[in-house]
Formats: C-alpha cells, structure tokens, sequence
C-alpha cells in the first residue's frame, strides 16, 4: 500500500464519473467476502478492546496492576462466540503446563453485558474451543516472529484469532497496533491460517510496506483518504477493518488496472478506473 496525495483532494462529485469496466463476479465476490471477514474481525477486535478497559477498571478496584496479574500467570486471552450473539473473552493464565481462566467478559460490540474476574468457587476451566483458541495464538506469534513479520507502529503486535471455519482452519491475524489518536495503521498485518490439529497450512502479508491512515491530514473538502493496493485484484479484509477504525472513507485504487474502490464502513463499492493517474 501507499498513500495517494492526488486522491485526497477528490471532490466527493469527481468520484461520480460512471465506470469505465465492471469488476468481475470473481472480484466482486471476493470484495463480499472482505466485507463479511472486516466485519467479523471488527466485532472481535472491539470485543477484546472494550473487555481490556474493563479488565483495567476492575483491576483498580481491586488493587492490582497488569505486571502483578502477571506474574501470577495471566498471558492473553481468546474470544470466543457465546449465545444470544454475544462474544466471550477469557483472559487466561498459563503456568507449570496448566492453563485456566482467570477473567470473563460477554460483550455485545463495545457493551459488558456481564463479567469480571473469577471468584475462588466459579469454574476456571476454559472451553475446548478457547483451548485450541489459545494454542493457535501461541504459534501465530511465535510463527510472526519467526518471519520477522514487519509491523508499521512502536506498539506491540495486535492478535485476533477468529473462530473455525467450515473447513475447520482457523484464520489468526498478527497485526500493527494502534498507538497514536486518529492515526490507524493500513500495513504490517498478516495472516497465518492453520488447520484443525493446529498444523500452518498457508500465510500472507497484506501489503510490502507501511501506511498509516491519518485522517487529521484529510482536507474538509476531500473525499476521503486515498490508498494503492499492489497484491490482490481487489480490496481486502484488511481495508475493510482499517475503515471501521477511522472516520473517514477510503479509496483504494489496484495497481495495474486502476480500478477504484469505495470502502465505507466495512461497505465496498466499485468506483470506476483511473486511468489517468500516474504510476
């Protein structure tokens, strides 16, 4: 990726020029498919955010520090789905080989609906999805760093770790973190998909370099931030969750075809073709 400085001074009535090419049905099945996978990713993503704050207030309460739980062995956590559409984070502990929860959320997007830490009676033992949850964000990271996955922040790496598939494989994502306010990274994300028993069956990287999306440089004329896409015929996950996380709509335009996307909110639209920028 990288960023577009023509784009940002875009009228909102330029981007109304009709299409020069339809994408195809396989491009626009693969941008509904980004759609579902950044909504999802969003949804978990703001799950172990929101529970984090609440970890971090109950703490107080308690009179805790983060350093202090762990070194009584928290290590992460692990999201999983629960009834009624909410989503469960377990923050876990992980000492002399055994593995319990030590706190739980259920959110509904950034609500607690209930949760806290677990009482000395109240059961510590994780569900067999969190345990395999658990194991495949032990080898994303450890397989992260074996790559020496490049990250586009200071900030330590960001991991979400999504449910199986129907297949069974489980899509892990090791991704550049957030550090500064109104400031989201759209490079240094990765993705590492391994199957049922645990075992790295493919992996990519979504961009050969670092851009962060800052949305106080957008003029209050522009449409909105502009960035070139180099590995796939059409948006990603990737764009689709960086949108969520500004208030901004983005436009990708593809390297090569200058096809131009509208990614708002998770929703993508296909534009038309740039066929005047330069390369």
């Amino acid at each position: 990726m990288r960023p577009i400085s023509a784009l940002l001074a875009l009228a909102a009535a330029t981007l109304a020029v009709p299409a020069w090419a339809d994408p195809t049905p396989a491009q626009l099945e693969a941008a509904r498919q980004a759609e579902a996978r950044g909504a999802e990713m969003y949804a978990y993503d703001q799950a172990a955010w929101h529970s984090t704050d609440a970890l971090q207030a109950d703490l107080k309460k308690r009179g805790q520090s983060i350093e202090q739980v762990s070194e009584q062995g928290m290590s992460g956590y692990v999201v999983e789905p629960a009834e009624g559409g909410l989503l469960l984070v377990t923050y876990y502990g992980q000492k002399d080989g055994r593995t319990w929860a030590m706190a739980r959320y259920w959110m509904l997007g950034s609500q607690v609906r209930k949760g806290g830490f677990l009482k000395p009676e109240d059961d510590s033992a994780l569900s067999p999805l969190a345990l395999k949850l658990v194991e495949i964000r032990r080898k994303a990271i450890e397989t992260a760093i074996g790559n020496k996955a490049f990250r586009c922040t200071r900030g330590n790496l960001n991991t979400l770790v999504l449910p199986p598939r129907a297949d069974g494989s489980f899509p892990a994502y090791v991704m550049s973190s957030a550090v500064e306010e109104s400031v989201f990274p759209a490079g240094g994300h990765h993705l590492y998909v391994f199957d049922a028993g645990g075992k790295l069956i493919s992996s990519r990287t979504f961009s050969k370099g670092c851009i962060n999306v800052d949305s106080r440089a957008v003029p209050k004329e522009a449409a909105g931030y502009g960035l070139s896409h180099l590995l796939d015929p059409q948006p990603t996950e990737i764009h689709a969750f960086v949108s969520y996380n500004v208030p901004i709509k983005l436009f990708v335009i593809i390297e090569g075809s200058k096809d131009l996307w509208e990614i708002d909110r998770g929703k993508m639209t296909f534009k038309q073709v740039m066929k005047d920028l330069p390369n």
